[in-house]
Parts: C-alpha cells; structure tokens; sequence
C-alpha cells in the first residue's frame, strides 16, 4: 500500500502559555496514514521506557498515551514543554525512520504537531467533543481520551496537571452533550463501516438482506452492530474471542468464523488486536464476493494472495479507505457554541491549576491562624498578663483572635481573586480587614 500523506494539516506549532506545563505531540488522519500512525503505537513497556526518558531530558512528570482509529497523540507535563515538545517530535519521527524506511522515503515523512500550553489544553479539549475528528461530532473519542488519563493515572505516568485536564474533559463534554445536539451515537468509524457496506455491497429487494459478522465486541465493534442492525439492510452476525454466559444466545466464538465465512456478504473487523486477527489468505475458494472492512489501528486483516481463476472477488477497506470516502456532517450551526464551551473549558482548567497551586499558600494561612490564636495567643496572655481575671483575660483572647481572623479572611480572599483573575498576589494582601470568607471553607474548598 502507498503512504497516503493528506495536505491538510493543523499547524506544526502553535503558540502556548509558560505557566501551562502541558504539551502534546501526535498525528492525526490530516497528517498521516494509518500505515504511519500504526507505527507510533508503544506497548506498556515501551511507555514506560518513554515516561522515563522524557523525565530525565526535561523533568517531564507523567505521558498519556492516545491511540484512536483517528489520531496517535502523547501527552505530557513539562516546565519545559517546548523542549518537551520537540523531544516527542523526534521521537515520533526516529520511530519511523528505524521502521525499515529507507533513505529515499524520508521527504514522505508525515510532520507531526506540537501544541503547548493553553494550546494544547484547547486542542485536547476540540478533541474530547470530536471538533477535530474525521466524523464530526463522534461520541468515542471523549471516553478513549479518558480511558488514556485514567489508564496512565493507574500506571504512575500522571501529573497534577494531566488529572486536571481530565476533569475539565468530562466537564466540557457533559455541558456539550447536554447544551446541543452536536455529538450524535451514529457519528464514528461504526457509522463510516455502514455507509461503506450500503455503498459497496449490491442492491437487494426490500423484503432480503445482506448477511454481515462483526467480529470483535468491545466498544467500536458493539456499536458497528447496532448501527447495522438498526440500517434495516443487514442480518447482523456477532463474533467475539470470548463469549460470556450471557451473552451465548446472541455472540458467536471465534472459532466459528471459517465455518460461517462463506454465508457471509460483508466482515467488519473491529476486534482491537495488536497484529492480524483474519487471515484472508488462507480462506477456501468462495461461491460469492465478501466485502472485508478493517477498523482495526493496526491493521487487523491479513490479504496479500490474488484471485484465483473464476473466485468471486475479496473487497477489502481499510481505514485510511473509510477516511477518504465522504461523511455526513453533524449540524454546523452548532459549531460556535461548541466552541465557546471548549475555551470556557480551558478557562475551567487554567482556574483549578492555579488554585492548585495557590491551595500550599492558604492551607499555610490556616494553620497560621490556628496556631497563633490557639497556641501562641493564651502563651502570650499566661507569660505577660498572668494577674488578669478570668473574664477580662477570654474577652481579650476573643478580640485579638478576631483580628487574626479578619487578617486572614482578608488574605484568603485576595488570593483566591487573584486565582479567578489569573493575577499573582499583590504585596499588600496582609492589609487587616474586616470583611472577606471563612479561611476555613476557603482552604477547604480548594
């Protein structure tokens, strides 16, 4: 297969803030082939050897590790992210080139993109509601960008920051979700394997249908199944590895597909596997053509051998296939909203960084404030006002402790204005005062 390299690219670097430890580096459909894309994809070990690489090069804390049908991207907190950034560039590019390229294919070689600091929050953000995915609007790709966080979160290669991205992801998606109609459960590569079944597979009388197998159950193959079933065109087959209990009146094993194949007018391959899972070339002679679509990142259907004499023919599609076949947009009127929530979405996060980073600094005034009219306020008292009567010695303990108090409101509440405005905290943020919030709750609610 030719490397297909698409023209239209998002850009190689966008401008991002210092005080946003955060960058991304990856390809997407735009910039390069699945071929390409495939070859960036690293196993557990092979992460954690980049996790520490990264960590010793530019005190990189954390890599999450995107890997869709759409995009390969690597996230990671860094003081340094532009250094961190051109670090996972090179990576990605050393990959391919000690991938059996030779010299004369190196001009070909996709560029990935680097985005850095609140550039990089946007753009994960546009990704997590699917305003940077082939289908518009697609729904997988917020629960796959989870589903990294959380995974690199479990293995230790999270930071402070990666946990506050995913927050802000599930927040943005929620209020997308429930303010339009934008991300629709028809929208994904499940939707692009339908319409290439409708589009490739002959024209049938209304009252029969094309017999179809999904093989591989998880999320991508479940809704295959559905989108199929619901088409009204097809039989829909389901074929998994495992088939639970429950589920053996409606799945089939894998060990039934050689016996079932030949039934069969199309296979949607969406199994997940790391390498080729369907060997076409070692299927018997066929009475009838079979349409083959592979959703698989890698590629997960083998099919090198021509057709012998007189055999109906094997149509296979692969993703870069589906991807370069049309695909129905989603309702663009639609699109600056979305986009107004994805920038209050990162306004959402650049807040909750910084009160991360402020949360030190109120908890210290607390715990001033405890000790000094707990602790040292009554030592005071005891050591130089011993003769004082009881009452007169609580009132004065009472007043000086009520000082301490509003001082410390007064602090609290200056710093947290200046974690909503994005302002550092003036120098007269001790000035007393008696008006402000309850230091407590404040540290508390940080």
């Amino acid at each position: 297969m030719m490397h297909r390299v698409a023209t239209r690219q998002p850009g190689r670097q966008i401008a991002g803030d210092a005080d946003v430890p955060l960058v991304v580096a990856g390809c997407d459909f735009r910039v390069a082939s699945a071929t390409w894309r495939n070859r960036l994809l690293l196993d557990g070990e092979q992460r954690a050897e980049l996790t520490r690489m990264l960590g010793d090069a530019c005190d990189a804390q954390g890599l999450v590790v995107l890997e869709t049908c759409n995009r390969v991207e690597w996230i990671v907190a860094s003081k340094s992210p532009r250094w961190a950034g051109e670090l996972l560039r090179a990576q990605m590019v050393d990959r391919w080139l000690s991938s059996g390229n030779d010299g004369a294919h190196v001009r070909q070689l996709p560029a990935p993109y680097v985005y850095t600091g609140r550039s990089a929050v946007q753009h994960l953000l546009r990704v997590a509601v699917g305003l940077e995915s082939f289908v518009l609007g697609e729904r997988e790709i917020a629960g796959q960008l989870n589903r990294a966080l959380m995974g690199a979160r479990q293995a230790g290669h999270t930071s402070g920051y990666h946990n506050a991205l995913q927050t802000a992801v599930g927040r943005t998606v929620r209020k997308v979700q429930r303010l339009t109609h934008w991300r629709h459960h028809t929208r994904g590569v499940h939707g692009l394997a339908m319409e290439a079944a409708r589009r490739h597979l002959p024209h049938l009388p209304h009252h029969e249908k094309h017999t179809v197998a999904v093989l591989g159950m998880g999320e991508i193959g479940r809704k295959a199944s559905a989108v199929l079933g619901q088409a009204g065109q097809f039989k829909v087959l389901h074929i998994n590895r495992t088939v639970p209990p429950e589920k053996a009146n409606d799945w089939l094993p894998y060990s039934k597909l050689a016996e079932i194949l030949p039934t069969l007018d199309a296979l949607v391959v969406a199994t997940g596997a790391r390498s080729p899972t369907v060997n076409l070339d070692l299927l018997p002679l066929r009475e009838k053509p079979l349409l083959v679509i592979d959703l698989g990142a890698p590629h997960q259907v083998h099919f090198t051998r021509d057709h012998a004499p007189g055999e109906p023919p094997i149509h296979c599609i692969d993703l870069d296939d589906l991807l370069a076949e049309p695909a129905a947009s989603p309702n663009l009127s639609e699109l600056p909203t979305v986009q107004e929530l994805v920038d209050e979405g990162v306004r959402e996060f650049l807040l909750e960084c910084r009160k991360r980073e402020l949360a030190g600094l109120l908890r210290a005034a607390h715990d001033a404030y405890d000790r000094h009219g707990y602790e040292l306020l009554p030592a005071l008292i005891d050591a130089e006002l011993a003769e004082l009567p009881e009452e007169q010695r609580r009132r004065l303990e009472q007043s000086v402790r009520g000082l301490l108090r509003d001082m410390t409101r007064e602090f609290v509440h200056h710093v947290e204005a200046a974690a909503d405005s994005g302002r550092k905290p003036e120098s007269d943020a001790l000035v007393p005062a008696r008006t402000g919030t309850d230091p407590d709750a404040a540290t508390q609610s940080v």
